[in-house]
């Protein structure tokens, strides 16, 4: 449910990171079939990545464990994507592993990064084009 959520949120400014010559880039943890269904449900607009073996989460840094995708916090988050319109669906991937937003370079410069504390815990789309524009 968070992962379509935050692929909705960032679909929506995908026009403004394309005219500041950024691209949009998912990494999920599942397969490469559960990436393709969850592209085509969206459809998600950018490149999309699986790293099933989650060496690029541990790379950034982003947080894992039962109580950040169950917590109360998560469960809170969860029942406001419930009332937005989002649903749980089928799952894939590490339902324990944490995502974040990050945004890159030139060079190997991190300009923006939010890693998330819990599910849910999506990052402030503001500052993310605010980054990318720069």
């Amino acid at each position: 449910m968070f992962a379509r959520q935050q692929a909705a949120a960032l679909g929506g400014v995908k026009g403004r990171l394309d005219g500041a010559g950024v691209a949009l880039v998912a990494v999920g943890s599942g397969s490469t079939d559960g990436a393709r269904r969850f592209a085509e449900k969206l459809p998600f607009a950018g490149e999309m990545y699986v790293n099933w073996d989650l060496s690029a989460y541990r790379a950034f840094r982003l947080e894992r464990g039962l109580w950040k995708t169950l917590g109360p916090a998560s469960v809170l988050r969860g029942i406001r994507a419930m009332m937005d319109g989002f649903r749980q669906g089928r799952t894939d991937g590490d339902l324990w592993q944490q995502g974040g937003v990050f945004v890159l370079g030139p060079g190997e410069k991190i300009l923006f990064e939010h890693r998330n504390a819990f599910a849910g815990d999506h990052a402030d789309l503001g500052a993310v084009i605010a980054a990318s524009v720069g």
